[in-house]
């Protein structure tokens, strides 16, 4: 995918070894939303600059490696077709930085189950497809949301740290006990305690202090 540096005209592309990883994690690739002029990237469908993923429909396995300014646009419209389920499953590579976006949040939030924070250095290719001399400064991180986490983490092992994502059971709510203040899981919009024995105890305390009155 492009990348804009320096210049409107300055371009990067995703190297060789993490296109390797998507294919393999994924089977395939279903489409490539932000093609290079070659769609060097080996998906069944690319949209390139000049067709703008970001007006169009995404479906199936999807490889995002979106331009660094603007990464924003890009989550946003990969994860509504997450929730529509079109989008059966992604790998983003992705600045660092760029995570802490509102639209990353939201993909991070709902559909990511794991990433890899790469040590690797990254060598983009340039606009004729030649490896740059000169590593790319900002750290980066591939994004996985799929059914394939162990897979994701054994291919990327040798790349960077690969972590899991938690995620929150559904219609539960974090909560701290009112009596032992661990943090719990409570489904009842009322539940102050993270069992029966704190429950017990204080009510057996609450009943002690109150005789002493």
């Amino acid at each position: 995918m492009p990348h804009r540096a320096a210049s409107s005209s300055d371009e990067r592309y995703t190297p060789q070894w993490v296109l390797d990883i998507a294919v393999k994690l994924m089977g395939g690739i279903d489409l490539d939303p932000c093609a290079d002029p070659l769609k060097r990237v080996p998906a069944a469908l690319h949209y390139t600059k000049e067709q703008d993923g970001l007006a169009r429909a995404w479906a199936g396995r999807v490889f995002l490696n979106p331009p660094y300014s603007g990464a924003t646009d890009w989550f946003r419209h990969l994860c509504i077709y997450m929730e529509a389920g079109a989008v059966s499953e992604t790998l983003v590579l992705v600045p660092i930085t760029s995570i802490h976006s509102k639209g990353a949040a939201l993909l991070m939030k709902q559909f990511a189950a794991a990433l890899c924070l790469c040590y690797r250095r990254f060598n983009f290719l340039d606009a004729d497809y030649k490896e740059l001399p000169v590593s790319t400064p900002i750290p980066l991180a591939l994004v996985y949301a799929g059914g394939s986490v162990d897979r994701f983490l054994e291919l990327t092992s040798r790349h960077g740290y690969g972590l899991m994502i938690h995620k929150s059971p559904p219609n539960r709510r974090q909560v701290s006990c009112s009596y032992c203040g661990d943090v719990f899981f409570a489904s009842r919009s009322t539940a102050r305690f993270c069992g029966t024995t704190c429950r017990v105890e204080a009510h057996r305390k609450k009943a002690q202090e109150s005789s002493v009155i």
